[in-house]
């Protein structure tokens, strides 16, 4: 699966902690989720201009998957995930996207060279 928008202007890789608190199981239990026929295999989230957000959690249907081809449904809830609640189920959540016509070759780099911070505290005339 690839993340996806209406024009993929960036593309990227994520990667992700669960919490210390709460794993993906536990959470659907806790929204009354039958997990043995759902089993968590991931998120995804959504989010746009105005606070748009949305979130859900990615589950193999062990009832409709077969050997030959896995049936994966996103789950949402009728009570939907807010942004907290959606990162709480993370530790860490790392995020990096890059022009998708990069013409410096950045999209196989494992890292940056360096970290700088830039100091826009004056004021700008």
């Amino acid at each position: 699966m690839k993340a996806h928008v209406s024009y993929n202007d960036f593309i990227g890789t994520a990667a992700a902690d669960i919490s210390d608190h709460v794993n993906l199981v536990q959470f659907l239990q806790g929204r009354g989720v039958d997990t043995a026929r759902y089993e968590a295999i991931g998120a995804h989230f959504y989010a746009g201009y105005a606070d748009f957000f949305t979130a859900s959690i990615l589950c193999l249907d062990k009832e409709k998957s077969t050997a030959e081809k896995p049936y994966t449904v996103s789950m949402s809830f009728e009570n939907e995930l807010s942004k907290d609640e959606f990162f709480d189920l993370f530790k860490r959540l790392s995020v990096v996207i890059l022009a998708k016509h990069d013409h410096h070759g950045q999209q196989d780099r494992e890292h940056v060279d360096e970290e700088i911070t830039f100091d826009d505290t004056d004021d700008i005339d």
